[in-house]
């Protein structure tokens, strides 16, 4: 099983057919058709099903297809690595980031590095705590920052300069617009679009106590951008989310009102731990974690 033979083997996935494969491939059907047999002969199962009038992937094929885009993925950032070490500084830093003010931090960050190293390449992931660390499992992405409460044990952190308030988003017409702050008992009257993430709608319940309930719950988002125009149709009176999400993208019509008591988010910057990095993302993270960035 080499990678040209996987690489045919996706572009028959994503045409549905191997004769619009071969002729995207430019080699002959009965010639395509032979490779794919052999290769399965080679993993002792049958990846497509043929007796369908369109041609459909086994459940062995759907596996192949999953790890065969997984395999091709690290052929390819191997290779780069190995290109690193024969010279310059080059390569690509996959990195996760949350929809916070930390965009800024990891702005400065990212020209500062590309100022020394301008080979190297960055891949920016965005979404929320959850779906970072489930990329950072996966090996999807290199590393990430987090916004607390986060549940981190399990990689190697840096504490980031840079921290939110918590508070709502809501429309200009709002009664709530005009106060300087909003509180429990502020927000039990609002019709809420909160966090997905269980660990922090748990630790809303210790903010609130019983104030926010489940009835007064119209919407749970993983990203706060596409929440804020639901805050402005009126599906909702108020988004609850970090300052610098809705910082990052000011819409007009809406307003941010912070919490009372304050409430502060900090961010991690995370990597796996025991798990080595390409040579310029041990560079970045060094550079990062010694504030020489």
């Amino acid at each position: 099983m080499n990678t040209k033979v996987l690489k045919t083997f996706l572009t028959i996935c994503r045409v549905g057919s191997i004769t619009k494969a071969a002729q995207l491939l430019y080699i002959s059907q009965p010639a395509l058709s032979r490779q794919i047999q052999d290769l399965e002969e080679e993993l002792g199962c049958k990846l497509f099903d043929r007796s369908k009038r369109q041609l459909s992937l086994t459940e062995s094929g759907f596996l192949l297809q999953q790890r065969a885009q997984e395999i091709l993925n690290l052929d390819e950032r191997t290779k780069k690595e190995l290109r690193e070490n024969s010279g310059f500084l080059s390569g690509e830093l996959r990195i996760g980031c949350v929809e916070s003010s930390a965009v800024r931090f990891l702005a400065d960050k990212f020209q500062a590095f590309r100022a020394s190293y301008p080979q190297v390449q960055f891949e920016l992931y965005s979404a929320d705590g959850d779906d970072i660390r489930s990329a950072l499992d996966h090996d999807r992405i290199d590393m990430g920052i987090l916004l607390e409460p986060v549940e981190a044990a399990k990689y190697d952190a840096i504490d980031l300069p840079v921290a939110d308030r918590w508070g709502i988003v809501v429309r200009d017409d709002s009664p709530v617009a005009s106060h300087p702050f909003a509180n429990g008992q502020t927000i039990s009257s609002l019709r809420m679009i909160l966090p997905r993430r269980a660990i922090v709608r748990t630790e809303i319940k210790t903010w609130f106590s019983e104030l926010v309930k489940d009835e007064t719950v119209v919407m749970y988002h993983n990203l706060p951008s596409l929440s804020l125009h639901f805050i402005r149709s009126g599906i909702g009176d108020a988004l609850l989310c970090v300052e610098g999400s809705y910082g990052i993208r000011p819409t007009p019509g809406l307003r941010f009102v912070p919490l009372a008591p304050e409430r502060l988010a900090r961010h991690k910057f995370v990597r796996r731990k025991n798990h080595r990095l390409s040579k310029a993302g041990e560079i970045f993270w060094s550079q990062l974690q010694n504030h020489d960035l």
